[in-house]
């Protein structure tokens, strides 16, 4: 057992399911507020980031006094959430040393110098900001290195310079080395901000954005240009004037030839100093947005954005919140989870938190689209932009979709258009059609990656060619990766060797159940393939039936009782068992024995893997993929991680319409 049985959720709620998603839901919620994309400094010419998720630092031009044989040092700093294991990847010239918070981790070998090989060197990061420091020599082919994480879609990191200025800035810090102390010194300058001055021949339109200084209401202005609040209000040259503050940033429009002059002469009653940023010239005639989601058009008709006042800085916005607002596949089945938990239970927070979590990314998806445009590599969901494989889109795609059954945005529509267009035309396929990945591997969780995408786009454009193509595809991966005799599916075909894995990982067989559930509660009567795969559904029953252990769980590996209990599998048996009772696609014959199932299973959950305070225990972490044993009997659980938590709520509402159908028992 995970905890002691006094703190499990069923000692003290007891039966009832509202209460304890309650405790699971909420605690998730305060733990991932609704937090805003922040505005960064970033200089995207000096350490620019490529389409593949690389950082480059490459120094000669920034250190030309460097010889041949001598070192240079670069720092920076990787924020994290919570203390965390992590790998980086390094990229680098000559020979490299590589400390983390100022203990050494690394040192290169002559083989991973001169670019000839990527180096993943594995880290242990702590809460809060982790400083990252590299040693590393000139050769004849030059001075640096670029580094990335090994998974830069799913694990986006953005190297900053230490916090001191008015906006965090990315970026790293550098200078010839000299000495060992150099690599401890914690206090180095911020790579110096050039003032840029910016002036016209004639007036030009520009917008302003202020920060604001704390408790400031008022402020002066004695510039010559016309400066006035987005009301058109004019402000007064040289008189006193006051605003609310509404935000850490007032937003004014700037007419005049003398920008940089007329806004250095800003004047703050508590304060001297004046922190700005603008976005122009502007075209004057189109409707202006303040907003940090909005892109401009230039006089020209040019995509443009905010800039700081610095040569070569850019304004970008990052993610600050570990979870929230985050596309990802597993926030995808989180937020679904909590949209039908909040819906069922009559819990409008919950749905409130899952529809603001979306209404963020899609207001952003404009911006999203002009920074990986501008910039490679975008810095807010960043899996969306990759968009490489089906897992960048699927699944939290079909949130999205699902979330049209209960409130409207026009928007959604041409977002899932771009997601369907990359399924049917960019995702590569065998011959006959079958999803598959570009290491020549199909993995099992890319039915959840597609078909309920599939299924819910063909509802809302009645185009069948996505209900075939999500029905096809259970047949295509069955005859791949079915174990007859077990009634289960191995976790990896390679397409290369034509073999599957015989390894029936657990949340792998989960995403197939659960999606075939997904699949068959929308699949009309009639259609063609629906006597195959309601087959294949109680085959995949009989299956999952025969492996539950005595405590109501499935394991890790579900055919082997010595890896341990796994709660993500469970949530999504009794989610597609559930289903299976209650809309008439279980045989009669395996409905009885599933009902008790679902039953145990529920309790096995609350009992062992769900305790008093909402903390859910048992879930495997991220996978790989393997054709031996011992990797999956490797892969460790994970405290609260996202993977579990929408799929357990979502089987607590499928557990309580079980209980809630007529003649169930």
């Amino acid at each position: 057992m995970y905890f002691e049985p006094m703190n499990s959720a069923i000692r003290n709620y007891g039966s009832r399911t509202e209460t304890i998603l309650q405790t699971l839901i909420q605690r998730f919620i305060g733990e991932n507020p609704e937090v805003p994309y922040n505005p960064v400094i970033d200089f995207p010419e000096s350490f620019p980031y490529d389409e593949e998720g690389w950082c480059h630092c490459f120094l000669d031009n920034k250190l030309p006094e460097l010889l041949v044989g001598e070192k240079a040092v670069a720092s920076t700093y990787w924020p994290c959430d919570n203390d965390r294991e992590a790998t980086l990847v390094l990229d680098c010239y000559g020979p490299t040393r590589v400390f983390v918070n100022d203990k050494e981790v690394f040192k290169t070998q002559p083989s991973q110098e001169n670019r000839r090989s990527e180096t993943h060197i594995s880290l242990e990061l702590n809460k809060g900001l982790n400083r990252l420091a590299f040693v590393t020599e000139k050769t004849t082919m030059g001075v640096g290195f670029r580094i990335r994480t090994d998974a830069p879609q799913w694990d986006p990191v953005y190297y900053y310079q230490k916090d001191t200025e008015f906006l965090p800035q990315l970026g790293f810090n550098y200078r010839i080395f000299h000495n060992e102390e150099d690599i401890l010194e914690t206090s180095e300058p911020r790579t110096k901000l050039v003032p840029t001055t910016i002036s016209y021949e004639k007036e030009k339109t520009l917008l302003v954005k202020l920060a604001v200084p704390v408790d400031e209401h008022h402020f002066t202005y004695s510039g010559s240009g016309k400066l006035s609040f987005t009301d058109g209000q004019l402000v007064e040259p040289r008189k006193k004037t006051g605003f609310t503050k509404e935000s850490d940033w007032l937003n004014l429009v700037y007419v005049g030839c003398n920008f940089s002059e007329d806004m250095a002469s800003i004047q703050w009653m508590s304060s001297t100093k004046t922190d700005w940023l603008y976005c122009g010239p502007i075209d004057p005639a189109q409707e202006i947005n303040f907003s940090f989601a909005s892109i401009q058009k230039s006089e020209s008709n040019e995509s443009i954005y905010w800039q700081a006042p610095f040569e070569g800085a850019h304004i970008r916005l990052t993610r600050c919140s570990n979870l929230y607002a985050h596309w990802t596949y597993w926030m995808g089945v989180t937020l679904y989870g909590f949209l039908e938990a909040g819906h069922f239970f009559g819990k409008t927070a919950w749905e409130e938190y899952a529809f603001a979590s979306l209404k963020q990314i899609i207001d952003h998806d404009e911006y999203g689209k002009w920074d990986k445009e501008h910039y490679h590599y975008a810095l807010i969901n960043t899996q969306f932009y990759w968009l490489d494989e089906l897992d960048d889109c699927g699944s939290f795609g079909n949130f999205m979709l699902e979330s049209l059954n209960y409130q409207s945005d026009p928007r959604i529509a041409a977002i899932a258009k771009r997601i369907a267009d990359f399924m049917e035309n960019k995702v590569i396929r065998q011959s006959d059609g079958a999803f598959y990945r570009k290491d020549d591997t199909m993995w099992v969780d890319d039915l959840y990656m597609s078909t309920p995408f599939l299924t819910r786009y063909w509802k809302l454009t009645g185009d069948e060619r996505c209900l075939d193509d999500a029905a096809q595809q259970f047949l295509l991966f069955k005859k791949r990766s079915f174990m007859e005799k077990e009634n289960l599916m191995s976790h990896i075909f390679d397409t290369k060797f034509n073999k599957a894995n015989r390894i029936p990982w657990s949340r792998g067989n989960g995403w197939v159940l659960f999606s075939l559930s997904e699949l068959l509660n929308e699949l009309p009567e009639n259609h063609e393939k629906r006597e195959a795969l309601v087959e294949f559904f109680n085959q995949m029953v009989a299956g999952i039936l025969n492996y539950q252990d005595q405590d109501g769980l499935w394991h890790q590996v579900i055919d082997d009782e010595t890896t341990y209990p796994e709660s993500s599998c469970t949530a999504m048996f009794i989610c597609a068992m559930s289903r299976g009772i209650r809309n008439g696609y279980l045989s009669d014959n395996q409905k009885e024995e599933a009902i008790a199932a679902v039953k145990h299973a529920w309790q096995g959950l609350i009992t062992y893997c769900l305790d008093k305070d909402g903390n859910l225990y048992g879930v495997c972490r991220g996978s790989g993929h393997s054709f031996s044993r011992p990797y999956y009997h490797g892969l460790g659980w994970l405290l609260n991680d996202p993977h579990g938590i929408g799929i357990v709520a979502l089987a607590g509402v499928e557990y309580e319409k079980v209980l809630n159908t007529e003649n169930t028992y």
